[in-house]
């Protein structure tokens, strides 16, 4: 009985490592793809901003 529980205890603590590393490289994933998107979107509101700027200037 005690080798069962010992086994599964490892058994647990090596899958809860798997979805921890799983979850951290899907969320580190979706952290890099957000950046690349919000850099392009600000790059272009900056360029229509200041386009603006350049074609009225008072």
């Amino acid at each position: 009985m005690k080798a069962g529980f010992k086994l599964r205890r490892g058994q647990t603590a090596i899958e809860y490592s798997l979805i921890m590393l799983a979850l951290l490289f899907v969320f580190s994933m979706m952290y890099r793809s957000l950046q690349w998107y919000l850099s392009k979107e600000l790059k272009s509101g900056g360029i229509i901003i200041l386009r603006m700027y350049k074609e009225d200037p008072w």
